[in-house]
């Protein structure tokens, strides 16, 4: 009676996704992250985590392989560039399902792209269609006639024209999940709500289908039965909620069996030194950074932004957080402050990582002295009370921060003591993972911050990665940059022209760029070498459990 009573609970905790011993889910990858949102659509998803299970269910035409090299993956091939390089064909595999056991042609991949044409799209990924030849009369008329930059040719091949040559357009239409058509037949020009419904339903042609989700235990994944690749033998996976402060304590205790992106010298330390938690390491394409209200409240300012890094000793927090003095044969973690904002793993990563100076970039070093001064000149004049003031307004700083959060327990006391040195009044509001992202992008609750933190990862090699965060009208030479696609050394000029201009406006200032650590146990996983390009979820296509 004893072993069926622990066969029975053990099979109550799986179902509530709380592990087994491993030794009781051989067949299972118990994957540990922060909560997901429910956002599973490529359409969609802005939270890293919700990225996990897009990925792991929705193909590209083209991804990255080990080696951080570009690939052809529903594409047959590479593309072929014609007309000057505004027109990209892509030839498809034949004889792939989506999971619902629909085909996958063409027209799906026309679908996806008008989908995000849509003008009731309001997701982030619109930029990768508005050069689209036709965008805007299909945006007006919603006829597919008139999107002329969307040629189905025939059931295995889509042509893309472009209105101009960019260094993003082959990323912005080849890296993509594409969904299917047949899965939203309730669908209609000019009302995205049912492709919206469909968020927590995802169906693509992935290796894996979800077969269940709930916000507080997370989510179950089975092999898809219509896979069309090779690899990918682990039959289930489990992403299961995890909080910042524990996970590397469930990683030690077999509540999980995997770790990805970890970044804090008190978990990579131990995890080197113990025995049975292998670390697969690799340069980070992306960067904590803190981003500023450029539209109201004091950091309406330009002046008060400034004022703020320069009152912000980003060196003394890498150097102090990222001290790792136990990480066992670990040449440090390789964190570093960034020059700019923008993606380390494009050919910008050398000025990112401080290695190459570019002439008019501010680094913006720590200096209280230079905050005062510059908050002065502005006229913000400090009060009785400490709180500088100007015309009426108090330099009050509203800063958004997440419970539980490693790097913010040591950012937010440092900006509350620096900050009101300058003069600043700081409060702070804490809140979970999912309501800063709600806030932050609602313009109704702009009035609710001047700061926050966030960490962001670049999925590809794209110098132009940034275009969705900063247009032209902001950062003057990005355009020309994306637009410059024959000679890569004017380009980089062209970028460097863009990091100056964003040291100006300074509303994203990076923080820290790092190494990232995917820890795991060893005694159960073998196989598993992930990259900067290559995350988990492509690398356990050659991933094995023991």
């Amino acid at each position: 009676m004893k072993k069926v009573l622990t066969m029975f609970t053990c099979l109550l905790m799986a179902m509530s996704l709380v592990a087994c011993d491993s030794s009781e889910s051989s067949d299972t990858l118990i994957m540990g992250a922060e909560k997901l949102t429910g956002t599973f659509s490529p359409l969609y998803y802005s939270s890293s985590y919700d990225g996990y299970v897009v990925d792991l269910v929705y193909d590209k035409l083209l991804d990255y392989d080990e080696n951080n090299e570009l690939r052809p993956e529903l594409a047959k091939e590479l593309p072929e560039f014609t007309n000057e390089g505004k027109t990209i064909t892509f030839k498809l595999q034949e004889g792939i399902k989506f999971s619902n056991g629909e085909e996958f042609t063409a027209n799906d991949v026309a679908f996806t792209y008008r989908l995000l044409a849509d003008p009731d799209y309001d997701g982030r990924y619109q930029p990768y269609v508005q050069y689209i030849e036709g965008y805007e009369a299909y945006k007006a008329s919603g006829k597919v006639e008139d999107f002329t930059g969307i040629n189905v040719i025939d059931d295995y091949t889509i042509e893309f024209t472009f209105t101009e040559a960019r260094s993003d357009n082959v990323l912005n239409v080849g890296n993509s999940g594409i969904v299917s058509e047949s899965a939203y037949p309730d669908y209609k020009f000019g009302d995205m709500s049912s492709v919206k419904d469909q968020n927590k339903t995802p169906i693509g042609t992935g290796p894996y289908v979800l077969s269940s989700w709930d916000a507080s235990s997370g989510a179950v994944f089975a092999k898809n039965e219509e896979y069309w690749g090779e690899g990918f033998s682990i039959e289930k996976i489990i992403i299961k909620p995890v909080e910042m402060t524990t996970d590397w304590d469930e990683l030690k205790d077999g509540s999980v069996d995997l770790l990805a992106g970890m970044i804090e010298p008190k978990k990579v330390g131990p995890a080197s030194a113990t025995d049975n938690i292998e670390l697969s390491s690799y340069p980070r394409s992306g960067m904590g950074y803190i981003e500023m209200n450029s539209v109201t409240g004091a950091t309406q300012d330009v002046a008060v932004r400034k004022a703020l890094v320069y009152a912000f000793d980003r060196q003394g927090f890498v150097d102090s957080y990222y001290e790792c003095d136990d990480c066992k044969g670990i040449d440090g973690v390789g964190a570093y402050v960034p020059g700019t904002y923008q993606n380390p793993a494009s050919a910008m990563g050398e000025v990112v990582r401080n290695n190459e100076e570019v002439e008019g970039l501010d680094t913006w070093e720590y200096d209280i002295e230079k905050a005062k001064a510059t908050l002065d000149e502005a006229g913000w004049v400090v009060g009785d009370d400490g709180i500088r003031v100007k015309d009426g307004q108090r330099l009050e700083i509203k800063v958004l921060s997440m419970k539980d959060h490693d790097i913010l327990s040591n950012l937010v006391p440092m900006w509350q003591k620096d900050w009101k040195e300058i003069g600043a009044e700081v409060s702070v509001a804490t809140v979970d993972f999912n309501t800063l992202l709600d806030k932050v992008y609602n313009e109704e609750s702009l009035n609710e911050w001047n700061v926050f933190f966030m960490a962001t990862s670049w999925t590809n090699d794209d110098m132009g990665g940034i275009y969705s965060s900063f247009h032209s009208t902001q950062a003057y030479s990005l355009d020309e940059a994306m637009k410059t696609v024959d000679d890569q050394d004017k380009a980089i000029e062209l970028y460097h022209d863009v990091a100056v201009r964003l040291g100006e406006l300074c509303v994203k200032v990076p923080v820290y760029g790092n190494t990232y650590f995917d820890l795991y146990d060893g005694d159960k996983i073998e196989g598993l070498k992930t990259n900067t390009l290559y995350p988990w979820t492509s690398a356990i296509q050659n991933a094995s459990l023991k």
